[in-house]
């Protein structure tokens, strides 16, 4: 499941006809580096939240190649968030687990190999500074005991969770009662975590698989851009779907 579906406000005027995953990145669209990266992983089926600039996100799509895609629409975009986009899509997914991507990332393939692995997973990168966007992971051993921008109260980050998870199939529909539970409640704006910390906080088991010094990047400004140019000037993973 990929999220594609905010207005990417800091990035104007590059995002005023264009959803965040469809800007260009070393000669193909975000959304293009992600489904590669799947690919390599061996997915073989995607399933898209689209909102903001709806077209554009088509034609970004329609321009990837190898992975069966399934679009589906947050027609709340405008004024919900991630969480509300999660909950979209889920009626769309096939049983079992599912890889979780926010549409803004682009990543090297071996960030999704450490996620792959048995249990509900989220990438987390311990070695970048903690600013006040960056959402924060507290730990004990690999177990997450806490997820937000804020951590609840005691909580110390080790962590920043990049916005890759793995859910398991046992967690997923926990995951998606856990949303609609909290969207019911007016959280409108909520973002995904939300309802990982409300699992969390109820005892279900989240791990921390650590992407450390692996190449990743999250892209809200004109900085952010730059930096994944230089950093991924020259992506090109090759595909093994299974």
């Amino acid at each position: 499941m990929i999220l594609a579906a905010g207005v990417g406000s800091r990035l104007r005027p590059l995002t005023d006809d264009r959803p965040k995953a469809a800007l260009a990145l070393a000669g193909r669209p975000l959304v293009g580096h992600a489904l590669s990266a799947l690919a390599t992983v061996g997915v073989a089926s995607v399933v898209v939240v689209a909102g903001h600039a709806r077209q554009a996100l088509v034609a970004a799509l329609d321009a990837a190649s190898g992975i069966d895609v399934t679009l589906v629409d947050n027609p709340a975009y405008a004024t919900t968030n991630t969480l509300a986009s999660l909950l979209c899509a889920a009626p769309a997914l096939r049983p079992g687990d599912f890889l979780l991507l926010d549409g803004d990332l682009v990543f090297e393939a071996a960030v999704l190999a450490a996620v792959d692995e048995p249990g509900t997973r989220l990438a987390v990168d311990a070695g970048r500074p903690l600013d006040d966007d960056a959402v924060k992971v507290a730990l004990a051993g690999p177990r997450i005991v806490g997820i937000g921008k804020v951590l609840p109260s005691g909580e110390r980050p080790a962590a920043e969770s990049i916005g890759i998870a793995k859910i398991d199939a046992a967690t997923a529909p926990r995951l998606f009662a856990a949303g609609d539970t909290l969207l019911a409640a007016r959280h409108a704006e909520a973002y995904y975590e939300a309802a990982f910390q409300r699992l969390v906080t109820d005892g279900a088991r989240f791990d921390a698989a650590d992407v450390t010094g692996l190449r990743w990047v999250e892209i809200d400004d004109r900085a952010d851009l730059r930096r994944a140019e230089t950093m991924f000037a020259a992506v090109a993973p090759t595909s093994r779907q299974r």
